[in-house]
C-alpha cells in the first residue's frame, strides 16, 4: 500500500489531570489526541482546473489525485481567480457495499453532503473551501466519489463563486450556442449527444455554467462527459454496457460516457449563447414556439444560489443570459429536433 493511501482514524481523547501532571513531573513532551482529525497530515497538494477554474485538493490518498486527474486533466486554465481549497481525507478500511447518496442540506453559505459518519463533505461557499472524510473502500466505487464528492465540492464552489450553474445542456452550431432547458427527463441529454452526433459541438449534456462578470453570455461546461438515462441505449448503441452512477435522486440512475471515447465528436468546454431553448415531449406537435421569457427566468432561479448576495449577481447575469430570446421546441422525433435547432443555429429563426 502506497504511503498516502489512507491514515488511521486518531481516537485518542483527552489527557486527565493526573497524566498532564505526571508528564510535567517527568519534563516529558506531551502528543495530544486529535479525535476530530483536524491536525491530521494531508501532505499531497496538487491545482487542478475544472470549468477553467482553479480548485488546490489537499489529501492524504494518491488515489483520490488520480480520479481528480481522470475527471479535470482535460481543462485548461480560464480565469486567474484565487483558488477553491478542497482537502478529502481517507482513512482506513470500510464496507465493500458503496454507500447510500448523501443527503445534502444547506444554510446561508454552508453546505452538508453526508452519506454516513464516515463518508461526508462540508463546504463554506462564503470562504472557497470544502473538506470531508471518505474511507478506503469508497474510494473502490469510484463514480459514486467522483459525482457525490470530488465533483460536489468542486461545482458546488464554482456555482457559487466563479460562474451561476443553469440545469441545461448546451450545444454549438456556426459559433451558434443553444441552452437546452427542462426537467429532468425531458431530454436535454439525448437531444444534446444527438446534435453532437450529427456535427455540432458539444458544450455539456446537463450542467451549464454562466461565467460571472462577463456580457457575452460565456457557458462553460464538462464537454469529457455525458451522462444518460438507460432508456437512451435505444437512440446509441456506443452506450451499451456503460457505468451506472446513481445520482442524488434514487430514481435517476444514469450511463456515464466518456466523449473522448468517440473520435467522430467535436468538444469544447466554451460556448457563447445565443438562443435558450426549453424542452417538450409531452406533445404530439412538431414546432418552435415563443416561450415566456419571465417562466424561463423563474426557471433559472430555481437553480440559484440562496446566499443573498451570491443571488443578487447571479439574478443579473441571468437577465443578460435572457435577452438571447427563449423558445419552446415541441417534438417527439429526435431527427427533426435536431433539424429545427440546426435551422434556429444558421437561420436565427
Amino acid at each position: 500500500m502506497n504511503a498516502f493511501e489512507a491514515l488511521p482514524v486518531q481516537t485518542m481523547g483527552m489527557l486527565t489531570v493526573e497524566q498532564l501532571k505526571e508528564a510535567w513531573t517527568r519534563s516529558e513532551s506531551l502528543t495530544f489526541g486529535d479525535p476530530t482529525l483536524s491536525r491530521t497530515p494531508l501532505p499531497l497538494q496538487r491545482t487542478f482546473y475544472p470549468l477553467g477554474f482553479p480548485l488546490s485538493i489537499h489529501t492524504n490518498s494518491e488515489r483520490v489525485m488520480e480520479i481528480a486527474e481522470t475527471v479535470w486533466s482535460g481543462f485548461d486554465k480560464l480565469s486567474a481567480v484565487e483558488p477553491i481549497s478542497v482537502h478529502i481525507g481517507v482513512t482506513e478500511g470500510g464496507s465493500s457495499i458503496c454507500p447510500p447518496a448523501p443527503v445534502c442540506r444547506m444554510r446561508e453559505q454552508m453546505c452538508s453532503n453526508i452519506a454516513d459518519a464516515e463518508n461526508f463533505l462540508i463546504s463554506d461557499f462564503a470562504q472557497s473551501f470544502s473538506f470531508g472524510w471518505v474511507n478506503q473502500a469508497t474510494l473502490e466505487h469510484e463514480s459514486y466519489f467522483r459525482y457525490f464528492f470530488l465533483e460536489s465540492a468542486a461545482m458546488g464552489q464554482i456555482a457559487n463563486r466563479r460562474a451561476w450553474g443553469v440545469h441545461a445542456a448546451c450545444v454549438e452550431l456556426d459559433g451558434a450556442g443553444v441552452l437546452l432547458c427542462g426537467d429532468s427527463g425531458a431530454g436535454k441529454s439525448t437531444l444534446s449527444y444527438g446534435c453532437a452526433r450529427a456535427g455540432w459541438t458539444f458544450i455539456t449534456d446537463d450542467g451549464s455554467y454562466v461565467v460571472d462578470g462577463r456580457d457575452d453570455r460565456l457557458v462553460v461546461g464538462n464537454c469529457y462527459q455525458a451522462r444518460f438515462r438507460p432508456e437512451s441505449e435505444r437512440f446509441f448503441t456506443e452506450l451499451n454496457g456503460g457505468t451506472v452512477t446513481q445520482r442524488m435522486d434514487a430514481s435517476k440512475p444514469s450511463i456515464e460516457f466518456s466523449t473522448a471515447a468517440s473520435q467522430r465528436l467535436i468538444t469544447s468546454p466554451t460556448s457563447r449563447v445565443r438562443h435558450i431553448v426549453f424542452l417538450n415531449r409531452n406533445t404530439p406537435e412538431h414546432v418552435l414556439v415563443s416561450f415566456p421569457t419571465e417562466v424561463a427566468r423563474l426557471y433559472l432561479l430555481q437553480w440559484a444560489s440562496f446566499v443573498p448576495n451570491v443571488r443578487r449577481r447571479q439574478e443579473t447575469m441571468f437577465d443578460r443570459l435572457l435577452d438571447a430570446g427563449v423558445y419552446e421546441l415541441r417534438y417527439t422525433d429526435l431527427s427533426w429536433g435536431i433539424a429545427r435547432l440546426s435551422r434556429l443555429a444558421r437561420e436565427g429563426c
